[in-house]
C-alpha cells in the first residue's frame, strides 16, 4: 500500500497547497485519489457552489479564544472564490453578522449555506445576519443585513431563478416569545431578490418557521416553490400541518393543503406530483405518504417492515440476505425504524432515505412499490472500513486544518450520530449525469447510478480522509469534469476518471 499525500507548506503563516494524488487503494471503492487538495482557512459547513473556473464557499471567520461547553460562538463568516482546476485560493471577503452562534452546531450554524452563482454574480449567506452578492472578480455588488434571532440554525437553501436569488429572511412577525433561553424567534418568509441591484422582487406572505427545508420542483408541469409548516419536538408553533405550493414568478399561493403527522425536519418534495411526508406513526417500520395538493387527501402509501431486496456486507462482499436492524438499543431511535428526518430524497418516481436503525440506504420504487435497502460503510479509512457504529473512530473534536480543535461535541446528539449522518440536516445529495453523489458526515461519497435499480452494482463510494478526520457537512459540486467536496479542513477535487 502506497501513500503519496498532498503537500502542505507553511511559509511565513502562508499556506500553499501543492497539488499531489492519494494512491491508497483498498479495492474498487478506496480513499478518493485527488486532484487537489486545499486547506481552508477555518471550519465551515456549506456546500460547494461550482460556477465556470470558480468554486465558492463559506468559513468561519478565523476563531480564537477558549471554547464555552464544547462549542466556539462566532458571529462573522468569510465567503471565498477558489480557482476550479487549481484550487488556488483567488479572493475573499468578509460578511460581519450580529450574532455570535454556536460553531458547527448540530450539523448548522451560519456558514451553512452553500453559495450560489450564475456566470457573473455570487450570493454568499451568513445565516446570523448578512446576506452578499459579489461580482466573480470579489467586487461588492449589494449587501443585506439584519438583527439575527437565535434559533439554532437550520435555514434551508438558495436557490436562482432567472436573474434572481430565492431565499428564506427573517420576518418582523414573532413566532416564539422570549424565554430564559432564547429571545424572541421570528417566523420566516421566501424572498426574491434580483441579482444585480438587491432589489426585493417579492416576499412571499406564507410564514415558515427557521428549519423549513423548502425546494424547488415541478408539479403538473410548472415550477413551483414546495414548503410546509410543521411543528419540530421543541418548537410549538401553533400553526398547525400545512402544505405549500407557491409561485416562484411572485411568491403567491398556488395550493394550501393539510398534512398528516410528519417527522420534524423533512425535506419538502414532490414525487408524481404529490407532496411526500415522512410519517411519524410510531411505528417500527419506515412509513411515506403521498398527499394531494388539490386536497390534502392521500393518495398512496408505502410501509417498509421487510424491504423486498436487503444487500449486508458479509466481510468480502455484499449478499442477499434478510434484513434485521443492527442498532436495536439506541434510545434515541426508541426501537422505531425511521430514516434519518433530512435524508429523505426524491429522484424522479424513486424515494432514496437512510435508514439509521441499520447503516443502510433504501430505495422505493414508486411504480411498483418494489423496495431495496443495501447496507452502507460509514466511515472508510486506511486502516479499516466502519460498517457499524461500534466501528466508528471518532476524533478528539473537529478540528479545522492546523489542528486546533473548535468544537468538542462531535460524537454526541448535536454532532454525529451513528457514524454515517448528523443530528437533523445532512448534505443534500446532488444528482449529475444519472448519478446521486451523496456525501454522509464521516467523509465518505456514495455514488448511485439512478438509471439502475439499487443494488450493489449500482453503487458504490469512496472516502476522503485516510484518517478519519474530515467531517463533512455541505453538499459536494460536480460538473462534467470532477466533484468538488468540501471537509470542515479541506476542499477536494476528485476528477471523475480518479474516483475508482
Amino acid at each position: 500500500m502506497k501513500l503519496s499525500a498532498c503537500c502542505v507548506i507553511f511559509y511565513l503563516g502562508l499556506l500553499t497547497t501543492v497539488t499531489a494524488e492519494d494512491t491508497i487503494n483498498l479495492s474498487s471503492n478506496s480513499i478518493a485519489k485527488t486532484a487537489f487538495r486545499t486547506p481552508l482557512s477555518e471550519v465551515g459547513q456549506s456546500g460547494v457552489c461550482v460556477s465556470g473556473d470558480h468554486l465558492f464557499l463559506t468559513v468561519h471567520k478565523t476563531l480564537e479564544g477558549p471554547l464555552r461547553g464544547g462549542f466556539y460562538f462566532n458571529s462573522d463568516v468569510v465567503g471565498q472564490c477558489f480557482d476550479r482546476k487549481s484550487g488556488k485560493q483567488l479572493w475573499q471577503v468578509d460578511l460581519p453578522g450580529s450574532y455570535a452562534g454556536r460553531v458547527l452546531e448540530s450539523w448548522n450554524d451560519s456558514t451553512s449555506l452553500t453559495p450560489v452563482s450564475n456566470d457573473k454574480y455570487v450570493v454568499f449567506h451568513n445565516l446570523n445576519g448578512m446576506l452578499g452578492c459579489y461580482t466573480h472578480e470579489g467586487t461588492l455588488v449589494w449587501q443585506l443585513s439584519w438583527k439575527a434571532p437565535d434559533p439554532d440554525i437550520k435555514n434551508c437553501r438558495m436557490f436562482l431563478r432567472n436573474d434572481s436569488v430565492i431565499v428564506a429572511l427573517p420576518s418582523k412577525k414573532i413566532a416564539i416569545e422570549a424565554s430564559k433561553i432564547h429571545p424572541k424567534l421570528p417566523y420566516y418568509q421566501i424572498h426574491c431578490i434580483q441579482l444585480s441591484s438587491g432589489e426585493k422582487r417579492w416576499v412571499s406572505p406564507i410564514l415558515l418557521h427557521h428549519a423549513t427545508q423548502y425546494s424547488i420542483g415541478q408539479w403538473k408541469n410548472q415550477e413551483v416553490v414546495v414548503a410546509s409548516m410543521i411543528d419540530l419536538s421543541h418548537w410549538k408553533f401553533g400553526q398547525g400541518r400545512k402544505g405549500y405550493l407557491l409561485s416562484p414568478v411572485d411568491g403567491s399561493v398556488m395550493r394550501e393543503f393539510k398534512l398528516p403527522p410528519a417527522i420534524p425536519h423533512q425535506k419538502n418534495q414532490l414525487c408524481d406530483d404529490n407532496f411526500l411526508v415522512t410519517s411519524s406513526t410510531g411505528l417500527k417500520s419506515t412509513v411515506f405518504l403521498f398527499i394531494d395538493p388539490d386536497n390534502g387527501s392521500i393518495t398512496r402509501e408505502f410501509r417498509i417492515d421487510q424491504p423486498d431486496h436487503y444487500y449486508a456486507w458479509n466481510g468480502l462482499q455484499y449478499e442477499s440476505t434478510e434484513f434485521k436492524p443492527l442498532f436495536t438499543d439506541d434510545r434515541t431511535l426508541r426501537g422505531k425504524g425511521q430514516p434519518t428526518p433530512s435524508t429523505v430524497h426524491v429522484v424522479g418516481k424513486r424515494i432514496y432515505f437512510w435508514r439509521y436503525d441499520s447503516s443502510a440506504i433504501g430505495c422505493i420504487e414508486t411504480d411498483t412499490g418494489k423496495t431495496t435497502m443495501l447496507q452502507a460503510p460509514l466511515q472508510v479509512r486506511a486502516d479499516a472500513t466502519a460498517w457499524l457504529s461500534t466501528e466508528f473512530q471518532f476524533t478528539k473534536g473537529i478540528q479545522n486544518f492546523s489542528g486546533k480543535s473548535v468544537n468538542m461535541r462531535v460524537g454526541t446528539v448535536r454532532g454525529i450520530q451513528r457514524g454515517g449522518f448528523g443530528h437533523t440536516n445532512p448534505a443534500w445529495p446532488i444528482l449529475h449525469a444519472g448519478k446521486l453523489h451523496w456525501m454522509n458526515g464521516a467523509g465518505v461519497l456514495y455514488v448511485i447510478d439512478t438509471t439502475k435499480p439499487l443494488s450493489p452494482e449500482a453503487f458504490r463510494w469512496t472516502s476522503i480522509s485516510s484518517i478519519g478526520n474530515s467531517w463533512t457537512y455541505g453538499s459536494p459540486a460536480v460538473d462534467n469534469e470532477a466533484i468538488y467536496i468540501r471537509s470542515q479542513r479541506e476542499l477536494i477535487r476528485v476528477n471523475h476518471s480518479l474516483e475508482q
